[in-house]
């Protein structure tokens, strides 16, 4: 009888340099590497265990009180559920040698779509108010990104279950060559290196042979990852294909779309209206572009926006209409900052949008759930 085995990562909170193991170390089969007690004796010990991609037992890091639940989509809130999705994809996409790989990346999909289905405008929420200035995180964080706007964009379009899952894995999983590198071009103020620059060019063969190498044989979602880059018409690359199909399109959308609401080193991220007009411009008349834009709104939560009142707010719920978005009030007039957020109604002249601003440096101050309240378990 197999064991049911956890990746280490995934209970690396759980473990200390200079601490006992709390629970044994076992390979990809099973077999025992280290037992229960023994002394991490530094920092490096355990991120050389962590590198190396070994497991512990389920049951017994359960007895230990370190094991995550069993079913992470349906467990805990949303927002305890996003934090721990970010934090395994940091592993997962990180090592897709594991032997669980796969496995792994569809109970991710699972995850984003339970998000999806549970409220839409916290998913664009969350995917806006990330930490866009922790460089470091940069590929990890992309890719969940835009599989939270290809799962909107399947679910809107009506797609099945299955390719709304498989679009998300597509999304995860197009960049699994270049993860690491992500973070170092977006913290890095000169141009690309000869090096970068090919190994970005040939992403899209090799993040599909890395798939292929992993055990998977759906040949849709790796069409998607190998074509994520080439353009209807031609044009793209690395192929320049004139026909590339919908999921691919998909992928393309939404990575370059994410793009924009992320900063770098040498621009600051986008404001949200300026975003959108930018994927507007360059992919002129393409009806999945417009449907993408529609879908986040000219406000979309998440964005800062300067109320006629004075005050700065953040877009919380898109509303009945693209131009009177819910949202929540953060400072006054004066620009002091309120104790709690003030909800304002902006379908009311005197409350109404004057101008979208500027994505702040500095994450917010205020934790998601104080905008969703709604969200938190009674």
């Amino acid at each position: 009888m197999s064991m049911d085995l956890l990746p280490l990562s995934e209970v690396r909170f759980h473990l200390k340099a200079g601490a006992p193991l709390p629970c044994s170390v076992r390979d990809a089969e099973g077999r025992l590497l280290l037992a229960r007690g023994h002394l991490v004796s530094s920092p490096a010990m355990l991120q050389a265990l962590l590198a190396r991609g070994v497991f512990v037992e389920r049951q017994e890091a359960a007895q230990a009180h370190m094991a995550p639940p069993a079913s992470p989509v349906d467990a805990g809130s949303p927002f305890e559920r996003w934090d721990r999705l970010c934090d395994n994809l940091s592993s997962v996409l990180l090592s897709p040698q594991e032997q669980q790989f796969l496995q792994r990346v569809r109970e991710a999909a699972g995850h984003v779509l339970a998000l999806n289905e549970f409220n839409a405008d916290l998913l664009l929420f969350l995917i806006l108010r990330h930490d866009h200035g922790n460089f470091e995180a940069y590929g990890v964080a992309h890719s969940l990104h835009v599989a939270c706007v290809c799962s909107l964009l399947a679910q809107r379009l009506g797609w099945s279950r299955d390719d709304q899952q498989r679009v998300i894995g597509a999304s995860l999983t197009m960049n699994l060559s270049i993860i690491e590198l992500q973070g170092q071009c977006a913290r890095q103020a000169t141009p690309l290196t000869q090096h970068q620059r090919e190994l970005i060019d040939g992403h899209p063969q090799e993040a599909s042979m890395i798939l292929l190498a992993a055990g998977l044989d759906d040949m849709d979602w790796l069409a998607a990852v190998q074509d994520h880059h080439e353009r209807s018409g031609g044009g793209g690359y690395p192929s320049g294909r004139a026909d590339p199909g919908a999921m691919s399109q998909m992928l393309r959308l939404a990575d370059q779309f994410t793009a924009k609401h992320s900063a770098r080193a040498t621009r600051p991220a986008m404001p949200a209206r300026q975003a959108a007009r930018e994927l507007f411009l360059q992919n002129p008349g393409n009806a999945m572009a417009e449907m993408l834009i529609k879908e986040f709104g000219i406000y979309p939560p998440g964005c800062f926006v300067k109320l006629a009142t004075g005050e700065t707010a953040i877009v919380v719920r898109r509303g009945s209409s693209a131009n009177t978005p819910e949202v929540a009030a953060i400072t006054s007039a004066r620009g002091e900052p309120l104790s709690a957020p003030q909800y304002r109604d902006t379908s009311q002249r005197e409350c109404a949008i004057a101008q979208c601003l500027p994505q702040p440096a500095q994450p917010l101050a205020w934790p998601a759930h104080m905008f969703y309240p709604e969200a938190l378990p009674a």
